[in-house]
Parts: C-alpha cells; structure tokens; sequence
C-alpha cells in the first residue's frame, strides 16, 4: 500500500503556491529568498540525486518531504509518478494526462531521492511544509531538471479539460450566519488539521454528527478540500476573498453515495469543465546510473 507524504503530516492530508512566485533566469550563487517572496530560478537543481532500480517491498512505497529535511524522496514509485509531480496539479494526476509514455515508465519501481543544498533550505522548508495538493514551483523545477538531465526527458503540453465542477455562490448571495468571516482572535480547536492554503479543519469524529468543521478557510482551500470528496477536481469560482469558519455537513439517501451540503453556506458546486494540460513525451531514457 502506498504512503503518500508520510513524513508532513497532517500537512500532507490534503503545498501552497504563492502569487509572487516568478521563474526568472539567476546564477544559482543568488541568495533564495523566501515565503511570498521566493524567485524559483529556472536552473534551479538538487544538489544531488540519486534515481535506482528499486528493491522496496509494498509495505515500503513511499512518496513524501521529511518535516524539517532536505530531500524529495519517491520509495519504490514509478517515475511517472515523479513526472507528474513535475508538471501537473495533484487532484489533475492520471495516467491518461501523460502521452507517449513508455510502458516502463509506469511499470519499472524506482527510489528517487533528491537532496537540497543548505543554500536553498530556508526557501524549500517554506514551500514544502504544507503538503503535496497545491502547486510548488520550487519543487517543480528541480525535479523537471532531474529528469531532464537523468533521463534526457523533452516533453511539450498541450491544452486539454476534464470532468470537474465550479464552486460558485447561490442566487441569493453567501449566508453570513453561517459563513462567517474569520478574526485575529478566533479560537481554533487543538485537533484542527491543517488543510492547503494555511486552512484549518476538524473532520468527521462520529457517523452520528457528519459534520466537517472548518477554521479561518477560504474558498480556494474549500474548493481543494471539496476535490477529495465530489468526484473530480473543484475550482472556486466563488469571488469571496475572505477566510472563514463555517461546518459542512455529510448528506446520504439510500442508495446513493453521499454529498455535502453547502446550501446553508448560500454556496453550491456546478458541473463544468476544468482547464488541465496534457505531457506529451517527446523523448525519455531509463535513468542513467548514479
């Protein structure tokens, strides 16, 4: 069974991309910088990597960022699995977003372990401390450049869509009692989990109350919470800018699968199309040895 970033935690349950995050050409000497205003460097790289034919068993798969370390580390993963990171948004991740792979690239297991140089940790703690779920360039890059150099990988993307929905306001506005703008001095359960974009929640302690509780949340982290549990990815399309607190609770009717119910919140979900993009592989090699 695979692990999925076991090492960050509650973190990982659900990695945050900041606005003022550009690539930009710098020699690799320039100091990082770090939080809103980190500059991924188009060179950016591990200082070093190291990809093998893996012998880990199941038990040991494992994808994940130690809390506090200085490795991306892929345990018995395929390197599709690593490519796909490299380029695509975690609830976009499927087989059929990669074209022109070789069948080796799904089926041969690989332990791919990437180390940061000191002079880039303070930036890669503060990209990579809140999980796998939302876009980190930083860690894209260097992992784009390892295969790049490891494996002579050339791919292009191409637009594409797929099946998803739209969080979106109700016709008659947001519910302001029962989705209420957060304060400085809100107090936050002791057993909220962290969620993408620096969200809090408190999930689901009893089949008796399915109610999910959410802490100084916004819409975006909302929306990726929501992507675990509708079915396919959730853009927001609210507009609110504000975070929140506000509960969510789990319908069911017999017979059909369950559903959240945000009509209290003044909110609803939409079927729509989702922008994505495709890989096309334009070239790839088995990993050149260590």
């Amino acid at each position: 069974m695979l692990t999925r970033a076991r090492w960050v935690g509650t973190a990982a349950i659900c990695l945050t991309c900041t606005s003022a995050i550009a690539q930009v050409d710098h020699p690799s000497s320039a100091a990082p910088a770090t939080g809103q205003d980190a500059v991924v460097r188009s060179d950016l790289a591990f200082d070093v990597v190291s990809i093998r034919p893996s012998k880990a068993g199941p038990d040991q798969w494992r994808l994940g960022i130690p809390a506090g370390g200085d490795e991306y580390r892929a345990i018995g993963m395929p390197l599709s699995t690593t490519l796909m990171l490299a380029w695509l948004p975690w609830r976009m991740q499927s087989k059929n977003r990669v074209v022109g792979a070789p069948s080796w690239l799904w089926n041969d297991h690989y332990d791919f372990v990437g180390k940061v140089s000191e002079a880039d940790l303070p930036a890669w703690h503060d990209l990579t401390s809140r999980g796998f779920r939302v876009p980190n360039p930083m860690l894209q890059t260097m992992l784009r450049n390892a295969l790049a150099e490891r494996c002579k990988l050339a791919v292009h993307l191409v637009p594409a869509e797929t099946d998803g929905f739209e969080l979106v306001v109700a016709a008659r506005g947001p519910n302001a009692k029962n989705l209420v703008e957060a304060r400085a001095d809100d107090v936050i359960p002791d057993n909220a989990q962290k969620i993408p974009y620096d969200g809090r929640l408190v999930p689901i302690l009893s089949p008796e109350d399915p109610v999910v509780h959410f802490y100084t949340t916004s819409m975006a982290a909302l929306a990726e919470s929501l992507s675990g549990w509708a079915g396919g990815p959730v853009q927001d399309r609210t507009g609110l800018t504000s975070k929140y607190n506000f509960s969510v609770t789990r319908e069911s009717a017999e017979g059909l699968p369950f559903y959240w119910d945000l009509a209290p919140l003044g909110l609803k979900l939409v079927p729509a199309k989702i922008p994505t993009e495709n890989i096309v592989i334009d070239h790839i090699e088995k990993p050149s040895p260590d």
